[in-house]
């Protein structure tokens, strides 16, 4: 709806250009016709002229109320209403003079507006269409009364400006046309720059309430921690609920751990933030450990490719979002996760599986934005704070069905950067 509502704004908005220049043009015309008669006391057509000129009038009146209307303006209509000021200006040329008019040039006007606006194959159609009224009219047209231009080099100068003109059309027709393109490529970029940083504000709004909460968060957690351990004790003639307690008391332990990372500090260099180790013992080790925190999961794990044995920094965050994403996974299929890794010389490719209900196409494209989440009481932060930390990486994540049923999340990153070296 959105975009709808640009695109209508937009077409109505170069329109209401165009019929600002037409009101323009009744004016000039009007007064070259009055001094051309009256001052000069040239013979021409008038009554011919002055009923094109009537006839533009009436097409600024019906293009003012075509505005009025809450109909989209289309690229077609738009262009339609370009031919038809060629075509006024081609009438008024030929009832003054043709090829010899100094207003000749004019024709490039509507050929500019069309390259600059209108899509390429526009454009073309109309350098191609301005080309072919100028031909026409070298061989048909009303003569000024000008005797001089019966001369053989006032004739080689009206054939130069006829090929001047095509000259002019074709390199606005391709070079205003990539001026045009590298404008609105600029202005995407732009747009793309704004919309990541307003997701990196977010990030670091979450990155300072995350501190808080971890600060905030210890003591109760030691607290409990004491009490799970005491209560083990107290109760370890009791096999069943002493197994239960303990395994209260490994959560508690790994939520402390994970903690006291989050309250380290900032702003370190990423080579001082984890260790080095292959990227395939690294992935196993996530795994292991992610795996451990979820008893009674079935986690199938395949690993291949050439790039396996290369030597990675063991980034933090990179295991924070890689541990997000497991634990969507197993949200979603609590016993059974499918994990395939491919790496490559160049890149890492994770997919990670489940047996749920899949992902409708709506679901997959907005994945990874704040706040959003398939799940009733979800909060929508995991997988947009892995897709952030991914994409920092010069990765991707996309989620999307299978085919044998489940979801899969396909995880992508450049080895470049967390390389540093090649194990040969």
């Amino acid at each position: 709806m959105h975009s709808t509502n640009h695109d209508m704004s937009h077409g109505a908005l170069n329109l209401q250009r165009v019929l600002l220049l037409r009101g323009m043009a009744v004016i000039g015309q009007g007064m070259t016709i009055a001094v051309v008669t009256i001052i000069l006391g040239w013979h021409i057509p008038i009554w011919h002229l002055a009923a094109v000129v009537a006839v533009e009038i009436l097409l600024i009146i019906a293009t003012t109320v075509r505005l009025t209307a809450s109909r989209p303006i289309s690229n077609r209509e738009f262009f339609t209403q370009l031919l038809a000021d060629v075509a006024i200006l081609v009438a008024l040329l030929y009832f003054s003079g043709g090829p010899t008019n100094p207003f000749i040039a004019l024709l490039l006007l509507p050929l500019v507006i069309a390259v600059a606006t209108l899509p390429k194959i526009y454009g073309w159609s109309m350098a191609a269409i301005t080309v072919m009224c100028y031909s026409g009219l070298m061989a048909f047209y009303v003569p000024l009364p000008l005797h001089a231009l019966a001369t053989y080099e006032m004739k080689l100068h009206i054939w130069g400006m006829w090929f001047e003109f095509i000259i002019i059309a074709g390199a606005i027709s391709y070079f205003v046309k990539r001026m045009s393109d590298s404008l609105q490529e600029r202005d995407q970029a732009i747009a793309h720059a704004r919309e990541e940083k307003l997701m990196m504000d977010r990030v670091v709004d979450l990155g300072a309430l995350a501190a808080g909460v971890a600060h905030e968060l210890g003591t109760p957690l030691a607290t409990m921690t004491i009490i799970t351990k005491d209560l083990q004790q107290d109760y370890k003639e009791t096999p069943n609920l002493s197994e239960s307690l303990g395994i209260l008391y490994e959560q508690l332990q790994r939520c402390k751990r994970i903690l006291s990372t989050m309250s380290a500090s900032a702003g370190q260099l990423q080579a001082s933030s984890g260790c080095q180790l292959r990227i395939e013992e690294y992935l196993h080790n996530i795994i292991t450990e992610w795996g451990d925190g979820r008893p009674g999961i079935h986690v199938e794990f395949h690993s291949d490719g050439s790039g396996s044995a290369a030597k990675i920094v063991a980034e933090h965050t990179l295991t924070q979002a890689l541990t997000n994403i497991f634990n969507n996974a197993a949200d979603e299929s609590p016993d059974y996760v499918e994990i395939d890794v491919h790496c490559s010389d160049h890149d890492v490719v994770i997919d990670v599986c489940d047996l749920g209900r899949g992902v409708t196409p709506e679901i997959a494209r907005d994945a990874g934005q704040p706040f959003f989440s398939k799940k009733e009481d979800g909060l929508g932060l995991g997988l947009f704070l892995a897709t952030t930390i991914i994409n920092r990486l010069g990765g991707s994540v996309a989620l999307f069905s299978r085919r044998e049923g489940g979801s899969c999340t396909r995880v992508v990153f450049p080895l470049t950067s967390l390389l540093i070296s090649t194990n040969n």
